[in-house]
């Protein structure tokens, strides 16, 4: 037993070693707002790669980018895969709970010991490269380091399939060095314009840049100025693209606490009627785009799969319930788009009578959302989404005072979720949305509560 014991606690403490030494590099993730532009380039990421035998070109890849639900349709797309009897590796950012959560095979998280093992192969040689070789003598970042542990770990695992989200944008993120089967672009909106551009057209040309020659582009509904942009760009590709909203039809959707049960009907096709594990009216559409991208690659996976991949995908924070008397949900919805379409989810599954929190992190757009939220709740809590990113509660707190009067600012998230349950008298329902870090504060309240 007492083996047993030290075996574990050494494993556990490679593990920190090997996130120690991933956190100990640039990290964009934690704070954008002073990049330079010119900072995102593949070159260094093309050199890794390159030193690990390319394992990026083993796999039959679908590239997803987009603003808002790129992560929710990628697990659903790489459940349906794997439902559907093939291997499949999906990589994922940010994390939420873990930093496993980010590469997954099968639908399961990368073990500790191997997460430990990759990333200690990767350390041991790079350090062996002198700084000098890297181009402009640049260590690699966090997000390189993670995106070339995933490939290793798709490598290793021996995956057919790989379903892969963009990190940022799409031309420049480090994931775009791929010759994917298929590129799907979800909705695209405003977001990060000091490093993507100060217009939707020039932020749907960044995400349009993960589209390749002659490669098909799926793509979710989109504005028509993105139209625009992803018909010349698939154009000037040599690109088909196919857009939702030209296929579906008959769009019947059921909310339900715990799942989504919808209809759809396909241009030319019968209608289609499946379940998803993931709650939200828009998670439907999320899987509509999901299957005609798998339905035109790959028309050989049958029903079953796609009913049993819909119905267990599960990504954390997505409309997540994390207590149900009362009722609180987690969403890591931060974009005026994604609040809106979460707080009608809330809405429609709980009423108007219920309780808000709220925390973003610097640069969001926060006006627009607190325009989209407030005035659909009784009380609003501002807070902050914890210390990992910079954030302005005292900014936000006066946005939201401008449409609703009854709004509180506890900065830590824990005593402001405290706080909403004291409000809500264990009746009132509460929403949780701004940021997936904030998310990840509540969700680990939670988690220590069950223990």
């Amino acid at each position: 037993m007492y083996a047993v014991f030290l075996m574990e606690k050494s494993n556990s403490s490679r593990f920190k070693q090997a996130v120690d030494f991933l956190y100990s590099r640039i990290n964009l993730e934690r704070d954008t707002s002073s990049v330079d532009r010119n900072e995102y380039k593949l070159d260094g990421m093309r050199f890794l790669l390159e030193r690990f035998g390319n394992p990026q070109l083993d796999f039959k890849v679908i590239h997803i980018a987009g603003s808002k639900a790129k992560g929710s349709t990628a697990a659903l797309t790489a459940s349906v895969l794997t439902a559907a009897g093939g291997s499949t590796g999906l990589y994922t950012s940010p994390h939420v709970s873990s930093i496993q959560e980010r590469i997954a095979v099968n639908g399961r998280p990368i073990d500790r010991e191997v997460f430990a093992d990759l990333c200690f192969h990767l350390k041991d040689k790079i350090e062996r490269i002198p700084l000098s070789a890297f181009p402009e003598s640049k260590n690699p970042t966090f997000f390189e380091l993670m995106t070339l542990l995933a490939w290793l770990a798709f490598r290793r695992a021996r995956c057919e399939y790989v379903v892969l989200e963009t990190g940022l944008g799409g031309r420049l993120d480090a994931t775009n060095i791929v010759n994917p089967a298929a590129a799907v672009l979800t909705p695209i909106e405003l977001e990060h314009q000091a490093i993507l551009g100060d217009s939707l057209e020039k932020i749907a040309a960044e995400k349009c840049g993960i589209i390749k020659q002659g490669v098909p582009v799926f793509c979710a509904r989109q504005p028509e100025a993105v139209k625009r942009v992803i018909r010349e760009q698939a154009e000037a590709k040599n690109a088909s693209v196919l857009f939702l909203d030209d296929e579906l039809s008959n769009l019947q959707v059921v909310e339900r606490i715990d799942r989504t049960d919808f209809r759809f009907t396909l241009k030319g096709g019968a209608e289609n009627h499946f379940t998803l594990g993931l709650a939200g009216a828009f998670q439907a559409e999320n899987a509509a785009l999901a299957f005609v991208t798998l339905r035109t690659l790959y028309p050989g996976i049958p029903g079953q799969a796609y009913r049993k991949g819909f119905a267990s995908a599960f990504l954390p924070a997505r409309m997540e319930v994390v207590c149900k008397a009362p009722l609180v949900i987690v969403d890591g919805a931060h974009t005026p788009g994604s609040v809106s379409r979460a707080m009608a989810s809330f809405t429609g599954l709980a009423g108007r009578e219920g309780i808000l929190l709220f925390a973003a992190v610097k640069g969001k757009n926060i006006d627009e959302m607190a325009a989209v939220l407030a005035p659909y709740f009784l009380r609003i809590i501002v807070s902050t989404p914890g210390s990992f990113r910079r954030s302005e509660p005292g900014r936000v707190y006066e946005a939201f005072r401008r449409y609703n009067k009854n709004v509180y600012l506890e900065p830590d998230p824990r005593r402001a979720l405290h706080k909403a349950l004291a409000l809500s008298g264990g009746v009132l329902p509460v929403l949780a949305v701004g940021s997936l870090y904030f998310a990840a504060e509540l969700r680990a309240h939670y988690a220590q509560s069950a223990h």
